[in-house]
Parts: C-alpha cells; structure tokens; sequence
C-alpha cells in the first residue's frame, strides 16, 4: 500500500512534468563558427525552476548569454543560468536570452535535426532535438 501511495506522489509532484520545452531550433551556420539555440520553456508548476546548464556535440563549447545594450551599443555575454518563474513561459529567442553554441563542429544546414541535454535544478535532465532554420527576422527590422 506505501508504495502505491509513494508512486501516486511521485506521479503527481514530477517536477520534468512541470517544465515543457516547445519549438527547439537553431540558425543556421558554418562549421567552426557560433550559432544559437532558441527555444520556449514553459514552467507549469507552482515553484520556480532554473536552466544551469546545455549539453550536446554540436560544437566545442555551450553557454547560456544574453543581450544587453548599454548606450547605443548591443552586446552579448555568459550567464550562469535562467530562471522559469512558476505558471510562466521564458522564451530565448533573437536578441535576447540565448544559448550560444562556440566553434560548431559541423555545419548546420537548414532541416538538420540535433539532441541536447538541458539540466534545470528541480526537473532535472530534459533532453531536446532542435532543427536547424534561418534566422527569423521581426518585421519591424526587415529591410529591402
């Protein structure tokens, strides 16, 4: 009976349940060049959850940046981790929050597919396959 009740809790507390990761992809680029991994992660739970850390082969090294602008210049640097907040959505996206992708070991061709690993503090490992598309460009920055 103790352990029907366990797996019961297990079932309904399982924190990967909780965190959902929706439309994976990367830009496409040349091998021995940076790239980015965006992404949407939904946390549906009633705590906040942390992204620490991305694994996966495609390049020499994988860090989680953002996007600052300090003047009227814009630049890029590590972070040591995004927080999800609970019943929230964090999107990295362009611009923005991103995971970079250093010194590919490979090209990334339109339509690829890939497998990484995220590590957060409370779900734990969520492994991801994302393809490989353009860069996406909002309309207000596109040019003719």
């Amino acid at each position: 009976m103790f352990s029907i009740i366990l797996s019961l809790v297990l079932l309904v507390s399982n924190p990967s349940e909780k965190i959902k990761v929706k439309d994976p992809w990367m830009r496409v680029s040349a091998k021995g060049q940076s790239s980015a991994l965006f992404m949407k992660i939904e946390n549906n739970g009633e705590v906040a959850d942390t992204l620490y850390k991305v694994e996966g082969n495609i390049s020499q090294k994988i860090e989680i940046h953002e996007t600052y602008q300090k003047d009227d210049m814009m630049g890029m640097r590590e972070v040591g981790f995004v927080v999800i907040n609970p019943k929230s959505t964090f999107e990295l996206k362009p611009r923005h929050h991103h995971i970079m992708l250093i010194k590919l070991n490979q090209d990334l061709k339109k339509g690829d597919e890939h497998e990484f690993t995220l590590h957060f503090k409370k779900a734990g490992v969520i492994k991801i396959k994302a393809k490989v598309d353009e860069m996406k460009m909002p309309k207000s920055q596109h040019v003719h």
